[in-house]
């Protein structure tokens, strides 16, 4: 669904007052549109005051709870862009948890609130709604203090609340104007230096257009994200570098430096063309489903990741390691040692993110917690995919191994099965599938720690791969009872585990987005009356929840299995009664009966 006329009425406000008190207001501000956004969002999105976000508030005062479609509540819109303090206080006292809650990137309100600028008494709002926030960090490892520290326009109050100390005085007029006046005279001083450093620049251009490139090959999803298909870009630069050179070539009067200016803007144009076209083309082809909200290209990543149903917090992990990774390779490419410890590029231009020192990061070995059927051997398939993709992996190999893979006879077995394993999993994911039992004896097994046996290799691997870095990463799962058992009695094995996620039950309505995911993988489709919707509220209704817990995403493959069923019936019954039938169609009746036959 598009903007409906109440997000675009929350946009100016002028008529908006008076619309509230016609009939259908109620019902127009619950609706969202294809953004996951509640008119409350557009709302305070473009600085409403207090009365206009009373007024939807009391129309839909659930509106305050819920997140958009990157998970940001109204309070995290409001605080990011530049809301009035009274509108946020009022968005608090209808939902205090919002100071507390994250969005899919990791970041609270008072990080919104940091990083945009925000007036001194929005911070101390959110700052005295929730005070731990002072010192936590999104997915990028960032406190408020961090965001606001790396923007210069930040004023001393909103430095002081975060610091945890009081806010300084307000400024005079006179020394606001002065505190401007210092600011435009550094911002000249750097001015200057950028352009005295005209024998750099040359050199940092070069840096530039071979990162790309080296972009274009290493990470091309980097660039289709940015909405440029490398290819055309590797076109257009080799032909401006051509068209650069013969131009110099062909100016008899010209200077060598004018030659190379000419060159530069002619690789200017090719990048911002390959830009523009890609740009264009998505525009054309908006509805495509291989393309993002923003016209680009969608990239391999991300589609992985958002074949995952539900499960946001795991989600939010591999998007938090994908952008420290991806800044990290930009870093790299942009600044290329030279030998001698110079940079092409001045870390003081790139900023602090980029000219960062840290090395690459790591993927965590990982303990996936889980009932039957919730997805913990999927996701840890679809991780060997998405870490390959990244660079974190060497190869995409995923290999599930259960206690009999690892144990033999005896101690010696024991361990030259547990290293096979390891090696043949090497620069992959080793996926270790009811953990817990390595820690119960085995009648087949002379000795009794054959378990401990494996477990020891396994650290032993885990601890190598520290300094040789191509060790599996290790993903133990089993059922939580039983994990959290095992664990308590092996801490030397849990320290080396830095993340564990639990995979709770699915709901329903997941339940039911994962049987429509299976129907369109099978080459089926279903008939125009089945939507999600319907198919989670028959699942609510015929079923209890201690029988789905048992199954969780069996429950989608069973009653796909027993709607194929009721297709070929009805294939059968049209061959006596000369009827046609489409074999690839679902109907409803079929999925009813498929439920019937389950339970």
């Amino acid at each position: 669904m598009s903007d409906t006329t109440l997000h675009e009425l929350c946009k100016g406000f002028g008529a908006l007052l008076s619309r509230s008190k016609t009939p259908q207001f109620a019902e127009e501000a619950a609706r969202v549109n294809d953004r996951g956004n509640l008119p409350l969002h557009a709302a305070c999105s473009f600085q409403a005051s207090q009365d206009v976000v009373d007024a939807l508030l009391k129309a839909y005062p659930q509106g305050a709870s819920v997140p958009n479609g990157v998970g940001n509540l109204p309070l995290h819109q409001a605080a990011m862009w530049q809301a009035p303090p009274d509108t946020v206080e009022l968005l608090l006292v209808h939902h205090p948890e919002g100071a507390s809650a994250r969005n899919q990137y990791g970041s609270l309100p008072l990080h919104m609130a940091a990083s945009n600028s925000a007036t001194a008494e929005v911070v101390k709002l959110l700052v005295d709604a929730y005070p731990d926030a002072l010192h936590l960090q999104n997915d990028d490892g960032m406190t408020p203090l961090d965001l606001a520290l790396a923007d210069e326009s930040t004023s001393e109050q909103v430095i002081a609340l975060l610091e945890g100390r009081p806010p300084p005085p307000e400024m005079t007029r006179r020394q606001k104007a002065e505190k401007f006046m210092e600011r435009a005279d550094a911002l000249e001083r750097k001015l200057l230096t950028v352009r005295g450093s005209g024998g750099r620049q040359g050199r940092d251009f070069k840096d530039a257009v071979a990162a790309v490139r080296r972009l274009a090959d290493c990470y091309p999803q980097a660039l289709y994200s940015a909405g440029i298909d490398p290819n055309e870009l590797e076109i257009s630069l080799s032909n401006a570098m051509v068209d650069g050179g013969a131009m110099s070539s062909s100016r008899r009067g010209g200077s060598s430096g004018d030659a190379a200016r000419k060159q530069q803007m002619a690789i200017e144009n090719a990048i911002l063309e390959a830009v523009l076209k890609r740009s264009k083309g998505a525009a054309k082809q908006g509805d495509d489903q291989d393309r993002d909200d923003f016209g680009g290209v969608r990239d391999r990543v991300e589609d992985l990741i958002s074949s995952i149903v539900g499960l946001e917090h795991i989600k939010c992990q591999i998007r938090g390691l994908r952008r420290t990774t991806e800044i990290c390779d930009l870093r790299e490419s942009l600044l290329p040692d030279h030998g001698n410890g110079i940079r092409g590029l001045s870390a003081l231009l790139l900023g602090a993110t980029l000219s960062d020192t840290g090395g690459r990061p790591r993927a965590p070995h990982m303990i996936f917690f889980g009932n039957p059927g919730t997805g913990k051997t999927a996701v840890a398939r679809l991780l060997a995919k998405v870490y390959h993709e990244l660079g974190i992996l060497r190869k995409p190999k995923f290999l599930e191994v259960e206690r009999m893979d690892l144990i033999a006879a005896d101690q010696r077995g024991t361990i030259a099965k547990t290293r096979e394993v390891l090696e043949e999993a090497r620069g992959g994911i080793l996926f270790i599938d009811e953990a817990y039992t390595l820690g119960m004896t085995s009648k087949r097994s002379r000795a009794e720690n054959a378990g401990n046996d494996a477990m020891n290799e396994i650290m032993r691997s885990i601890d190598t791969d520290e300094a040789g870095r191509d060790s599996p990463l290790v993903i133990m799962a089993g059922f939580p009872t039983e994990m959290n058992l095992f664990l308590a009695r092996h801490e030397e094995l849990r320290r080396r585990f830095d993340v564990t996620f639990e995979f709770p039950d699915y709901t329903c309505q997941e339940l039911a987005e994962i049987f429509v995911d299976l129907v369109h993988a099978k080459g089926f489709y279903l008939d125009e009356t089945v939507r999600v919707d319907y198919i989670a509220k028959l699942l609510q209704k015929q079923s209890d929840t201690f029988w789905r817990s048992e199954r969780n995403g069996r429950v989608s493959e069973l009653l796909l299995a027993g709607a194929r069923t009721e297709v070929r019936k009805r294939i059968r019954s049209s061959q006596f009664e000369e009827q046609e039938v489409d074999p690839q169609l679902i109907l409803r009746q079929d999925i009813e009966t498929a439920m019937e036959g389950l339970n």
